[in-house]
């Protein structure tokens, strides 16, 4: 489902390939040096949702649960990624599901041998590699929206950029963030977290609910720092990758903003 985003938007120094897939919720655009590698994450994405759906089988609460959950025994990587997302940002396991698939993807694309991956789930990006990227945020009609983003320096690598939003997509929240933008290591704990601080966000004083926000992320372990935009404010905490301004003219971009409108937000 589409939501507050963060979206790849590359000058190609190094030879990328470029593909697509969907399937149910899941929606990657996988990027890497290596284009055998790609149906690696492909392969490793599907396995993740099977393993996914056949855990809330056996723990439908695994699926429901709005607060962290500690589940015994040996689990598969996603489904541990999920678990320890979940207890890091005080939330349910759920609300990592995106950036865990992205982060298996990616791992699994640098094992068939890239070298240089970028895989994106819906907003929620995991990137593994040795080069720059550029990440672009996409916030609906607020300020700022497709207009900064952040350079991503090699030696910030391995890194999860992950989105959520009050106001954009169908996403689950209980705050009113147009975005947040969460920086980890770990995809899965950027995306329970930018769940958990989007929560925060809310009430009618705007630059307060913002302050709310960026509070809560500083007791969320293992992130490294949080952008938040609502309206006309934006807020920023902890180590972020360096802010850019993105050119209007970027054609990835134009292509996001029709995917939200064609998902009647305009």
């Amino acid at each position: 489902m589409p939501c507050a985003s963060t979206q790849a938007i590359e000058v190609l120094v190094i030879q990328m390939y470029s593909q697509t897939w969907s399937f149910k919720e899941t929606n990657l655009r996988i990027k890497c040096d290596n284009e055998r590698a790609i149906d690696a994450a492909i392969d490793a994405s599907l396995r993740a949702r099977s393993e996914v759906e056949r855990y809330i089988l056996k723990h439908p609460e695994f699926r429901s649960s709005l607060e962290s959950l500690r589940l015994d025994g040996k689990h598969p990587r996603v489904i541990e990624l999920m678990l320890k997302a979940g207890e890091f940002a005080g939330i349910g396991p759920f609300a990592a599901v995106a950036g865990a698939i992205s982060q298996v993807a990616a791992e699994a694309a640098r094992s068939a041998g890239a070298e240089n991956v970028l895989v994106e789930n819906g907003g929620d990006i995991a990137i593994i590699g040795a080069r720059d990227f550029r990440v672009g945020v996409f916030a609906g009609d607020a300020k700022g929206s497709g207009k900064i983003g952040f350079l991503i320096r090699a030696v910030e690598l391995p890194v999860g950029i992950c989105a959520s939003s009050g106001t954009v997509g169908h996403s689950l929240s209980f705050g009113q963030a147009d975005a947040v933008v969460v920086v980890a290591r770990e995809a899965s704990v950027a995306d329970a977290a930018a769940t958990s601080i989007a929560n925060a966000v809310k009430g009618n004083d705007v630059k307060a609910s913002v302050k709310q926000g960026l509070d809560h992320a500083k007791h969320i372990q293992e992130i490294r720092g949080c952008l938040i935009i609502r309206g006309e404010h934006i807020g920023t905490w902890g180590k972020l990758p360096e802010l850019i301004q993105v050119s209007p003219e970027s054609q990835e971009l134009s292509n996001t903003w029709k995917k939200y409108q064609d998902y009647g937000l305009e």
